[in-house]
Parts: structure tokens; C-alpha cells; sequence
């Protein structure tokens, strides 16, 4: 185990282009998802910060997390808040080419491409009725 259990995560450092299809949910109609997302290190590399500017259908939105390693739960977990006041805790998994975002509200799975120059997956957003339903189909492309 490195001892910096955040080291994996180096893949992750820098710009992302990010498009997405937002399908239609209970939560919401179907659109579209544009976004920078750039991930840098805190000093001392055992932490991640994650900005998001994106925009669903033209509207902006922003949000931050903070990435790194819980050494009592001995899991990697992010929180995040965005700029309608809203705060999420997610579990972390990066696994070879596999990377889980686990939240109690939405989850995130999807991999890497080969060169680790792109991530694509699928956003899940916990619904009311029907469980967890498919929520944005995402890319996100290293610039």
C-alpha cells in the first residue's frame, strides 16, 4: 500500500471536457450537460480539489469537492457543495480503469479508455418511485 493513499488518483489532475445526454427522470426533462471540470492537488498531495462549471440546458451551475482518504472508515470519499447550497458526501472507488462514485442521492459508474485520456459512464439519481433510474450519460476528455 503506497503511503499515500491518494497517489492512484494523480490520474485525475488537470482539465476535463465533459459532455453529456441528461435523460428524463422523475426529477427532471431531458437536456443537455457542458462542463470544465478541473481537479488539482491540495499541498501535501493527500487531497483533491474538484471544480465543476457546467451548464444543463444553458443554465449554470458551479460546484467544488473536496477528494482524499478517510483513514478510520479506510475508504476514499468526496464532498461536495455546489452554489444552490447544496452538500453530498460519496464513497470513492478507483479500480484499475473502473471509478464508482457512491452517494446516497445519485451514483456514478464508468472507465477509463486505455490512455486514461477519457471517462465515460452513467449518472444515477435515486428516485422516489422507481428506485435508481439512469440519469446523464456522460464523457469527460482530457484537454
Amino acid at each position: 500500500m503506497p503511503a499515500n493513499r491518494m497517489s492512484r488518483f494523480e490520474v485525475f489532475i488537470g482539465t476535463w471536457n465533459t459532455n453529456g445526454e441528461v435523460l428524463e427522470t422523475e426529477a427532471g426533462p431531458a437536456g443537455t450537460l457542458y462542463a470544465t471540470d478541473t481537479y488539482r492537488w491540495l499541498p501535501g498531495r493527500h487531497f483533491i480539489v474538484h471544480d465543476v462549471d457546467a451548464r444543463f440546458d444553458n443554465q449554470p451551475t458551479r460546484s467544488m469537492e473536496v477528494m482524499g482518504f478517510d483513514a478510520i472508515k479506510q475508504q476514499h470519499f468526496a464532498r461536495s457543495f455546489d452554489d444552490q447550497g447544496t452538500t453530498e458526501v460519496f464513497v470513492l472507488a478507483l479500480d484499475g480503469r473502473r471509478w464508482s462514485i457512491e452517494g446516497k442521492t445519485v451514483r456514478f459508474h464508468g472507465s477509463f479508455d486505455a490512455r486514461k485520456n477519457r471517462l465515460g459512464g452513467l449518472w444515477e439519481l435515486k428516485a422516489r418511485k422507481a428506485g435508481w433510474q439512469p440519469w446523464i450519460q456522460l464523457e469527460l476528455v482530457r484537454t
